[in-house]
């Protein structure tokens, strides 16, 4: 006597197939640079960081980085910017020492400090993230104060 074989009722195959087409394009989707930039968050890897970060509830935005979309690459070499500070530049420019004020979600990794200088309260100041060893991106506020 052979075993019989279960089969799955198409009513609840038909569902658990639609089920994992779901889930599958929304991993596909929330690994592209585009909607890691609008929903500012980071993917992981070099080149990971968003053009938009949100802390305090405002926006802020850096042209040094775009979650590794393409056309940042052009937009930074035309307009001469660099892909990330040093922490000498940063002291050239006085925007250090440093301070952790904010975390940011990195997907399927470690939430990344958002940090910004340390100094008198009320001022707009730029925030700042490591993208490496020595390698800090600047966040300046979108839209004025």
């Amino acid at each position: 006597m052979t075993p019989r074989r279960r089969r799955i009722p198409l009513r609840l195959a038909l569902p658990l197939i639609l089920l994992v087409f779901i889930v599958t394009v929304g991993v596909t989707a929330a690994f592209q640079p585009r909607v890691a930039n609008h929903f500012g968050y980071a993917l992981p890897g070099k080149d990971g960081l968003p053009t938009y970060i949100y802390a305090n509830g405002r926006r802020y935005q850096s042209l040094q980085v775009c979650a590794g979309a393409d056309w940042c690459q052009q937009d930074r070499l035309q307009a001469l910017i660099p892909r990330c500070y040093t922490q000498a530049d940063l002291q050239a420019l006085h925007i250090w020492p440093l301070a952790r004020v904010s975390t940011m979600y990195t997907l399927f990794g470690a939430p990344q400090a958002i940090l910004a200088p340390t100094g008198p309260d009320g001022l707009t100041r730029p925030f700042v993230m490591a993208d490496g060893l020595n390698c800090y991106v600047t966040y300046a506020l979108e839209g004025g104060p």
